[in-house]
């Protein structure tokens, strides 16, 4: 190693050129954050809190008095919410697809804030396929005892077509399920898209340019508008990735319709999730979209439409081999 001297010399003068820096801007005082997804034909929670200040420490602080009044479509609902947690609230009413809402908190000693929303139709698909590609998890059997039966894992292919009603603006988001037939329990699972077309950001102009390196084709949940099949009858491809499970289980799509605010919520703080929280020298923070007046956050509105892809059973294992 050449000049190892002043190497070293340069690492110390930097290090003593550490300073505290504080802050000397204005301290935004708390907001209330209301945050809720209404699905259509069922009960829908609302978790009420308050922001905090971005250099502050410690837990938000849950909203547990607040106070509920709702509009569907247009007249007085009689709509009532209990406290089932910290900050969080649950409707006595559903709402169908088609159905608009306006919602009314009030946060005492913060005011009241309101947001609204509609239900979208529920999409029509048909022609769902899919392909099991069955595998054993050898690691399981390098670590645990081979009394115990084995994890079946396996990615499912699968294909379905979208009719995409035409003549307005639709926004969609997929999730996908395994649902144990022995305990009912239901486990979100990864799914990655392949579609060229609902992709191509080349060519895409999408509602908001949210910039590149942002991946919205795989994860826990996958986004995409009608910006490039709006009207058409279109195939969609994808991939549910890695299901595992110990007994028999069964692989649900959940293909939703969601509201252009649902959408633009989910795609923005995905985005702030892949820019850090936007907190560098180099890029600007993502601002994630609201719809609430008078605070922050996200009344969202889901018709969701579920596919049972296929029941997996778990491998018969010869143990002799073993």
């Amino acid at each position: 190693m050449k000049h190892p001297i002043p190497i070293i010399a340069l690492l110390l003068l930097l290090s003593s050129c550490t300073k505290q820096i504080e802050f000397d801007g204005e301290e935004s005082d708390p907001m209330p954050v209301m945050v809720s997804y209404v699905e259509a034909d069922s009960a829908f929670h609302v978790k009420m809190s308050l922001s905090r200040f971005f250099l502050s420490s410690g837990n938000f602080k849950y909203v547990n008095d607040a106070s509920f009044r709702a509009e569907v479509n247009g007249v007085s609902s009689g709509m009532t919410f209990r406290r089932v947690g910290e900050g969080y609230y649950l409707s006595d009413m559903s709402l169908r697809a088609g159905d608009t809402m306006t919602l009314h908190v009030s946060v005492p000693g913060h005011g009241d804030v309101t947001a609204g929303c509609r239900l979208p139709e529920v999409p029509v698909v048909t022609d769902v396929k899919a392909t099991p590609k069955y595998a054993i998890d050898s690691e399981y059997w390098e670590s645990y005892d081979y009394r115990y039966p084995p994890y079946t894992y396996t990615d499912v292919d699968f294909s379905f077509v979208l009719h995409e009603p035409a003549g307005r603006d639709n926004y969609y988001m997929l999730q996908a399920f395994v649902v144990d037939s022995a305990t009912g329990e239901r486990e979100r699972v990864v799914l990655q898209v392949d579609d060229d077309v609902i992709y191509d950001v080349e060519v895409s102009e999408d509602i908001i340019d949210l910039g590149s390196g942002v991946d919205y084709s795989s994860g826990w949940q996958v986004l995409f508008s009608d910006d490039r099949i709006g009207g058409q009858r279109h195939t969609i491809k994808g991939t549910v990735q890695s299901v595992s499970f110990l007994s028999t289980g069964t692989v649900v799509l959940q293909i939703c319709s969601v509201s252009r605010d649902t959408y633009l919520y989910l795609a923005t703080l995905k985005a702030q999730q892949y820019s850090d929280g936007g907190i560098t020298f180099i890029e600007e923070p993502v601002q994630i979209h609201t719809n609430v007046e008078g605070g922050i956050g996200i009344l969202g509105a889901i018709s969701p439409k579920y596919e049972e892809l296929i029941t997996i059973s778990v491998q018969p294992f010869d143990y002799d081999e073993k």
